[in-house]
């Protein structure tokens, strides 16, 4: 296993920590369900499983992009191409854990 998976796993799991344990506040201003927070979570997590699958799957979904053309491909494939996108998902989904809340309450949907 090489050192892109297991740092992707490490970004991964801190991200779902920080979204099961929130920093909750005395007033319960954090509760489930109070603001939009959800959405932010929701568009995270896709963020997360499609970066997570790429920068581990890359190389078989590289193989996959050129076999749907029915072209041979002489070239190596396209994994790194995946690998990276797979990680720009990946910082996408660490900016929302971030400043998602920060977001919402910018845009006035926040408490």
């Amino acid at each position: 296993m090489n050192r892109s998976r297991w740092i992707s796993l490490i970004v991964a799991a801190l991200c779902v920590a920080v979204w099961l344990f929130p920093q909750g506040r005395a007033d319960g201003a954090n509760e489930p369900g109070r603001d939009g927070s959800g959405h932010v979570k929701g568009a995270g997590a896709v963020l997360l499983f499609l970066g997570f699958v790429c920068v581990w799957w890359s190389e078989t979904l590289g193989d996959a992009l050129w076999a749907g053309h029915g072209a041979w491909n002489p070239v190596p494939s396209s994994g790194g191409a995946v690998k990276l996108l797979g990680w720009i998902f990946l910082i996408a989904a660490v900016l929302l854990c971030m400043v998602g809340d920060r977001l919402l309450a910018a845009a006035g949907l926040g408490k």
